[in-house]
C-alpha cells in the first residue's frame, strides 16, 4: 500500500518551531496550494509537519510567501477540546525543499532560481559555422540474415 503526498505551494504564514518531549525539533508548516484559474480557482491549506534537519531547514530558510516542495505521507488524527471532538489531517514530511525567491530575498539552500534560463548564455544558439563537416557513411551491402537470405531492408516494412 503506498501513502505518498506530494505539494508544491506557498508558506502562508511563518514557521511555528517547537522542541518536543523528546528533544525532536517539531516545525509546523501552514501551506497554500492553488487548484483551477480564473474565477474557478480554489485555494486548499495543508498543514505539514517536519521533524529534525527538515524542521531546522524550515528554521532557518522558509518564511511567509516562500514557495516550496512537500513530500509525504497524510496523516488523520483527532483530538477532544471543550467536550466537541476535531479531527485533523496532515502532511507528516520527509522532504522539505525551498523552490525560489520571494521579494528579492534568497530563500537559502535548496534555492531553485526559475529565471536562470533568462542568462544569455542559456538563450543564444551555439555557432556551427566553423564546424568541421561530416559525410554520411556509405550503405553497408545487406547481410544474409540467421536464415540464410538476406536481411529485410526498410522498403520492405510496411510501417
Amino acid at each position: 500500500m503506498i501513502n505518498k503526498a506530494i505539494l508544491v505551494g506557498r508558506l502562508g504564514a511563518e514557521p511555528e518551531i517547537k522542541a518536543a518531549q523528546s528533544g525532536k525539533t517539531v516545525c509546523r508548516l501552514r501551506l497554500a496550494t492553488d487548484t483551477g484559474f480564473g474565477q474557478n480557482k480554489k485555494t486548499d491549506w495543508h498543514n505539514v509537519v517536519c521533524f529534525d534537519r527538515q524542521a531546522e531547514f524550515a528554521r532557518n530558510y522558509l518564511h511567509k510567501g516562500s514557495l516550496i516542495y512537500v513530500e509525504g505521507r497524510i496523516s488523520y488524527g483527532q483530538y477532544e477540546k471543550d467536550g466537541v471532538t476535531f479531527k485533523t489531517t496532515d502532511i507528516i514530511a520527509n522532504t522539505v525543499q525551498s523552490l525560489g525567491k520571494n521579494d528579492g530575498q534568497s530563500a537559502g539552500a535548496g534555492n531553485f532560481d526559475p529565471n536562470m534560463y533568462d542568462t544569455p548564455a542559456y538563450n543564444s544558439a551555439p555557432s556551427y559555422n566553423n564546424a568541421p563537416s561530416y559525410s554520411a557513411p556509405a550503405p553497408a551491402a545487406p547481410e544474409a540474415d540467421a536464415f540464410g537470405g538476406e536481411g529485410i531492408t526498410n522498403d520492405e516494412i510496411p510501417f
